[in-house]
C-alpha cells in the first residue's frame, strides 16, 4: 500500500518542538502506510483520526497522540497535528465543524485534480 504524506505547517512546528526527528517521521510514515486505518476516528468531524503513536528510542516521553486524515482513494494523508500523549484534548462541537470543513475542503482539492 502506497501513501503520499501531506503535512501540514502545524504537524511541524508540534512536532519539531516534542523533540521528534525526521527519523521518527519516518517510522510513523511507514506506519501508517501499512496500517492508515488504525487510528480511531473522530465522531463528527468527517473522518479525521487519532492514533497513538510511541517514538522509538524516546522512551516513554516519547509518546505522542497524532491527528490526521486518510483520502484512501486517493492515496494521500493528511498530517493535522502531533501533540504530547499527556494532553488530552476534547474537540468542541465547533471545532469538529471546523475540521469537517476542512476535510471537505482537502477532497475536493483532491477531486479537481
Amino acid at each position: 500500500m502506497t501513501r503520499e504524506f501531506v503535512i501540514l505547517p502545524e504537524f511541524e512546528k508540534s512536532w519539531n518542538k516534542m523533540g521528534l526527528t525526521a527519523e521518527n517521521l519516518r517510522e510513523l510514515e511507514i506506519y501508517l502506510c501499512l496500517h492508515p486505518e488504525n487510528g480511531d476516528v473522530v465522531p463528527g468531524t468527517g473522518g479525521l483520526r487519532k492514533l497513538r503513536w510511541s517514538a522509538q528510542g524516546k522512551g516513554k516521553r516519547g509518546g505522542a497522540r497524532v491527528i490526521y486524515v486518510d483520502f484512501a482513494y486517493y492515496e494521500k494523508i493528511y498530517l493535522l497535528g502531533v501533540y504530547p500523549k499527556s494532553v488530552k484534548i476534547n474537540l468542541s462541537e465547533t471545532e469538529k465543524a471546523e475540521i469537517k470543513r476542512l476535510i471537505k475542503i482537502l477532497e475536493q482539492e483532491l477531486k479537481n485534480k
